[in-house]
């Protein structure tokens, strides 16, 4: 097997992202002595966030120290090579045999040949513009309320944005019955009725910005907030999924979603998809699918039986 700067040329398993899903495939596969090298770029989306939320056994622990925790445990499978960087492409191997093979390129130059690939390098969450959000952004300005939002139960939490706002007033109530509606724009007259009928202020006014604790509008009013609920749709943060064919698709917690069956494996054989990468939505989900997506890809390498 062949190396470069330390890296296998000649690998089982390209893993592509390093967070949840990525350490957790890694961990499936070192185990099952699977030559794996796993590339990570060290950007996970929740790393603004202070603490996971809903994690088995790890609830309130923070992204960084899961991820130490994990880095260290692979560091005792010598199957598992971990390297910091930037896949750039990937591509079939052509006249490598009959079995799936694919070479890899990474922004340092360096260039690994893989038996299986699995895109585990997360999503980009299109946060708002509003000025002031991304200072807030996995702490007091949440998305998902199954990780974050017993933390602010029982506090005052503005809904930001008109779209599914009835829907997601009714969700909220399960951590807070202290809401508002800040549409920052016209809603659509089914849901100005919704809330109206519920009992929720709205107001339709212009969000100027953001800060800790409250809410600008245009108009010069200001509010009072603990927590800000928003909507930001993942997508793809790089090409690799859609360079290599991989059907996609769209759900309502965002676009270019690659299609994976239950372990991982996705329409282009040999390419497995785990984490945001297949829709995961929040930590626990990542580690699951990343296990799951390690198992069938151990299995193809090892026999043709179908699962």
């Amino acid at each position: 097997m062949g190396t470069l700067g330390g890296m296998d040329t000649d690998i089982d398993a390209l893993v592509v992202g390093g967070a949840a899903a990525g350490l957790s495939a890694a961990l499936v596969l070192g185990r099952a002595r699977v030559r794996t090298l796993v590339v990570d770029a060290g950007e996970p989306s929740n790393r603004t966030a202070p603490a996971i939320g809903g994690l088995l056994g790890q609830d309130g622990t923070s992204p960084r120290q899961l991820y130490a925790a994990g880095r260290a445990q692979l560091a005792s499978l010598p199957a598992v090579e971990l390297r910091s960087g930037l896949v750039t492409r990937i591509e079939p191997a052509a006249g490598e045999g009959a079995e799936p093979a694919f070479h890899a390129t990474l922004a340092d130059g360096g260039a690994v040949t893989a038996r299986r690939v699995l895109l585990a390098g997360g999503m980009r969450y299109a946060v708002p513009d509003t000025p002031g959000l991304a200072e807030l952004w996995g702490g007091a300005a949440f998305a998902c309320p199954y990780c974050h939002g017993w933390e602010h139960r029982d506090r005052r939490i503005a809904i930001l944005g008109a779209t599914a706002a009835a829907h997601r007033v009714a969700l909220l109530r399960s951590w807070s019955e202290d809401l508002v509606v800040l549409a920052d724009g016209e809603l659509a007259p089914q849901d100005r009725d919704a809330l109206r009928a519920a009992g929720v202020p709205t107001t339709e006014q212009p969000v100027a910005a953001v800060a800790p604790g409250l809410v600008r509008f245009a108009n010069g009013d200001e509010l009072a907030v603990d927590a800000l609920h928003v909507l930001a749709p993942m997508a793809p943060r790089d090409d690799l999924a859609a360079r290599l064919g991989i059907a996609t698709t769209q759900l309502p917690n965002g676009t270019g979603i690659a299609v994976a069956d239950t372990f991982g494996a996705t329409s282009v054989p040999g390419v497995f998809a785990a984490g945001d990468a297949a829709g995961a939505g929040n930590v626990a989900a990542a580690i699951a699918g990343g296990s799951l997506a390690a198992s069938g890809l151990h299995r193809t390498l090892v026999t043709e039986q179908v699962l």
